[in-house]
């Protein structure tokens, strides 16, 4: 009798148990499942920006639609969007960013300028100053959605002043090696020089060039409630 009377006082606890319990362990089981898809869309962007930087160093023009059209197809589930073409009779578009989508990818092509004695400074016009000791852009192409690469700006900075004013349509810096404003800004040059030496029997050579591509995907379809996916970034240089 005493255990009827307990089982009948008790009955609804397993409900407000089981409510108890999730409510603690529902965040735990989201935040796993944000994180598991972040990894998966993590290696899906390394492999897309690794293959984008492997074309890159064997040619491959960014700039021009067919080319971009492949990286968007790499991207299959990262949404990454271009737009439908191109405008009628433009071939070469070096800033396709007006889209949607939730992904930028940054094409750069930097060279290394060496001292003033190097062939890059003593080639330069007479009246202009060589950029000697630093990397400098010769290229720099972007698609996707502009607003996303302006909360996820490029390691390496950005060109500025005559270098972007006078950029080709291809993405061509004009004048690197005396054109002030093409050279890396400070952060994107101390970034560089930490990963690649410049001096010694493995520094980089006066007009030696380097391939970079970067990506990054925003992940908006997993910010729920206070917990955030973030998005994922990559970068491959060759």
């Amino acid at each position: 009798m005493v255990s009827a009377k307990r089982r009948k006082r008790e009955n609804g606890s397993e409900i407000l148990e089981f409510a108890i319990v999730f409510a603690l362990f529902a965040p735990l089981m989201l935040g796993a499942f944000i994180t598991g898809m972040n990894l998966l869309r993590s290696l899906i962007a390394n492999q897309m920006c690794r293959d984008l930087a492997n074309m890159y160093i064997h040619g491959a023009d960014f700039s021009t639609y067919p080319m971009q059209q492949e990286a968007q197809r790499l991207a299959e589930g990262l949404n990454l969007q271009i737009g439908s073409a191109f405008a009628s009779g433009v071939s070469n578009e070096n800033s396709n960013t007006s889209n949607s989508g939730n992904g930028i990818v940054t094409v750069t092509q930097v060279m290394w300028v060496g001292a003033t004695t190097s062939p890059d400074c003593t080639a330069v016009p007479s009246g202009q100053t060589c950029n000697s000791n630093s990397f400098v852009f010769t290229q720099r192409i972007q698609f996707g959605n502009g607003t996303v690469g302006g909360q996820y700006p490029s390691a390496l900075g950005n060109p500025t002043g005559t270098a972007l004013s006078n950029m080709t349509s291809a993405g061509i810096i004009q004048n690197p090696t005396y054109d002030s404003s093409a050279k890396l800004p400070s952060a994107g040059q101390t970034l560089m020089q930490n990963l690649w030496p410049t001096s010694g029997t493995t520094g980089l050579t006066d007009g030696q060039v380097i391939y970079v591509v970067e990506v990054y995907f925003q992940s908006p379809d997993l910010n729920i409630s206070s917990l955030s996916g973030n998005g994922v970034y990559a970068r491959y240089f060759f």
